[in-house]
């Protein structure tokens, strides 16, 4: 075998390509219409999982009272909280996240 069709067939073996009816994990692909009715429940367990994560978090009415909150109970060390606006609950919460 020449030498450039072996490379390109162990190339090719390191990085299986992926077949167009199979999703990511390799599982076969519902045909057609059944799409959208997965589509729409990916889209129900998203929501769900936002609520309950959101759910696990504390809330506060206000930006101000998320931010005196995460003044009290960080004094100076670690990542600093930062106020952020939730649209699941139209309240606030705290993250350590950078902007």
């Amino acid at each position: 075998m020449p030498r450039s069709l072996k490379a390109d067939t162990v190339a090719s073996k390191s990085m299986p390509r992926q077949h167009p009816s199979r999703d990511r994990r390799g599982r076969r692909r519902a045909p057609g219409p059944d799409r959208a009715v997965e589509n729409v429940q990916k889209g129900l367990d998203a929501d769900r999982r936002r609520r309950e994560n959101c759910a696990k978090k504390d809330r506060f009415e206000t930006e101000s009272e998320a931010r005196s909150y995460a003044l009290m109970h960080n004094p100076g060390r670690g990542p600093r909280q930062q106020p952020y606006s939730c649209d699941v609950c139209n309240g606030w919460h705290l993250t350590s996240r950078a902007d």
